[in-house]
């Protein structure tokens, strides 16, 4: 199957130059960004046109060897898994920690240069490709330290492929060992980690997992003209233009509490709108085909 990417915009999206940028310093692998994409797509449905968002890959784990992570106490792959756990349940979005038993990523490296292939191409392609790696191995169990299984979700888009491989092997490496520079230059300690930069260069930067009102707070104070919020799609809309949507992100969207979110999604598969898919820790949203 392949996906449709047709440029898709907002309705009601602003057409003048962004007021403000968000360098967004993100890995595939990182479950505290697979946490965060609520935030992403509140931030974007609200401010559409106004704020853009630019994705620098952090490269959260050369290898294995001499990796320790301090604040989990994680030296080994399989103890990741109850730390998803624990992500799932203080996020509310699907997690299948399996992976971490069964076929654990070796390196999240790759998925960082698959994502700056992807981005040499187009942008909003590779917007979609890095939702894509995550949901792969977030909630599918799939390994996407394998090169096999970068090229295959690649080849879901419409990428030249050719390109693509070329282009994972040589140039999007030194794309990405340059945003693990510019990270290491800003002093990025962790993922997620957002810096948001006004018209002006002044900045404020937000690490970690964090409520949106965090993110609207620094948004709104670098603003150097008063942002407006856009009107929300109807949630039809929501669903057939992001394609697949966790029910947490449903409700972070629309201010909803979980079983709100969950009634009101229930009701549009009764009526023929949406499709409901059961994934382990939650379910996704699609639109009919009908």
């Amino acid at each position: 199957m392949r996906l449709d990417l047709e440029p898709k915009r907002t309705l009601g999206a602003r057409e003048e130059r962004p007021k403000l940028e968000v360098l967004y310093f993100t890995d595939p692998d990182c479950s505290w960004c697979w946490a965060s994409e609520p935030v992403i797509k509140k931030m974007k449905a609200e401010y559409a046109g106004q704020v853009r968002i630019v994705y620098k890959m952090g490269g959260l784990l050369e290898a294995w060897e001499n990796f320790f992570d301090s604040r989990n106490q994680i030296d080994r792959a399989e103890q990741v898994a109850p730390h998803w756990v624990e992500v799932a349940e203080r996020s509310g979005m699907p997690i299948d920690e399996r992976v971490w038993y069964e076929d654990p990523p070796s390196s999240t490296y790759p998925g960082c240069i698959a994502y700056k292939a992807a981005e040499a191409q187009d942008e909003a392609w590779a917007e979609a490709y890095l939702r894509r790696l995550r949901e792969a191995v977030m909630t599918e169990r799939r390994n996407i330290s394998k090169e096999s299984v970068l090229f295959d979700l690649a080849a879901s888009f419409e990428f030249d492929m050719t390109r693509f491989k070329a282009d994972y092997r040589a140039k999007a490496k030194v794309a990405f060992f340059a945003d693990l520079e510019e990270g290491r230059r800003r002093g990025v300690r962790g993922f997620p980690t957002m810096i948001v930069v006004n018209e002006d260069g002044a900045e404020i930067a937000l690490s970690g997992y964090r409520p949106y009102a965090d993110y609207e707070n620094a948004l709104r104070r670098l603003a150097t003209s008063e942002l407006q919020k856009m009107p929300l799609l109807s949630m039809p809309e929501f669903v057939a233009l992001h394609g697949h949507v966790a029910t947490r992100e449903v409700a972070v969207v629309y201010e909803l509490t979980h079983e709100e979110a969950l009634a009101e999604l229930e009701t549009l598969v009764a009526d023929g709108e949406i499709v409901k898919e059961s994934k382990a820790g939650g379910e996704f949203w699609k639109p009919s085909l009908e």
